[in-house]
């Protein structure tokens, strides 16, 4: 599944909970959706990888489709009729997402949902996947450092048994 995708169930789920999402936002909830699908299904969601940015991870392709929203809150670009629920089924369907799968997107979007942009880059740079990625790298220098999935899944794994 493409980030773009994923993004697009995030947003109407989290928009249903009328709870609003930026570029920046939508970056980090992709991220822990991804880090929690390789704990707890044992298997990758999305194709692309994040690197530690300034700000947190990132998926480089997702930030290029967000770029033209800036510092704004994505707005829902399909069609007006659609319901949030439809959209996320349709991109479900298309993607060919389990049950279990969305149970766990949704399950992550419960409890990372609500929370600023500025609160989950905050946590990301508490987290041990992004510090070891950027190690070397000034706070606000640039890096595209790849942060490995399967050290995603070993340290979300360890905050399980914490």
């Amino acid at each position: 599944m493409k980030a773009t995708a994923l993004g697009h169930i995030i947003t109407d789920y989290v928009n249903s909970k009328g709870v609003t999402v930026s570029p920046k936002k939508l970056q980090k909830l992709v991220y822990y959706v991804e880090a929690w699908h390789l704990v707890h299904l044992d298997s990758e969601l999305i194709d692309e990888n994040f690197e530690a940015w300034v700000h947190g991870p990132v998926v480089p392709e997702l930030y290029q489709d967000l770029k033209q929203f800036g510092y704004n809150d994505i707005k829902i670009l399909n069609d007006e009729l659609d319901s949030a629920e439809e959209r996320i089924e349709k991109v479900a369907k298309e993607n060919d997402l389990t049950e279990n799968q969305l149970e766990l997107i949704y399950s992550v979007l419960n409890k990372y949902g609500t929370l600023s942009s500025f609160e989950l880059e905050m946590l990301t740079h508490s987290e041990n996947p992004w510090i070891e990625a950027r190690e070397g790298f000034p706070p606000h220098e640039r890096c595209t450092k790849v942060i490995p999935k399967d050290r995603m899944k070993e340290f979300y794994t360890a905050q399980l048994t914490a």
